[in-house]
């Protein structure tokens, strides 16, 4: 007979052996920002920016979608610097892995999702 894990406690386990995804998230060590989204941004956005995965599903901590122009095109890009630098409910803050610089440099990354 196999053991009776509550729900709960069954989640609870899951979420502690999932680890701490933004802790896991690599600091920007120079070079191509494209590439820095594809390693750190793509998790929650989605590689194409609309927060799903490459078989359309929602991702699970998905982010703001870039491809909504609606929405995007509304924001400004002190609102995007702003989030990226301190966070914002699930967005975790970037100060401590890119130079404020580089964040302003990856503006145009994520305008060009709503671009398309």
């Amino acid at each position: 007979m196999r053991p009776f894990l509550p729900p709960t406690l069954f989640l609870a386990a899951a979420a502690l052996m999932a680890g701490d995804p933004v802790k896991d998230l690599p600091k920007f060590q120079g070079g191509d920002l494209n590439r820095y989204w594809a390693d750190a941004c793509a998790r929650c956005h989605g590689v194409t920016g609309n927060g799903r995965d490459n078989n359309g599903r929602q991702l699970p901590d998905a982010g703001f979608d870039f491809t909504d122009s609606r929405k995007a095109n509304r924001k400004k890009d002190s609102d995007w610097v702003k989030v990226m630098q301190e966070g914002k409910d699930k967005m975790p803050a970037f100060k401590d892995k890119m130079a404020a610089e580089e964040v302003q440099r990856m503006i145009p990354i994520l305008r060009k999702f709503a671009a398309k």
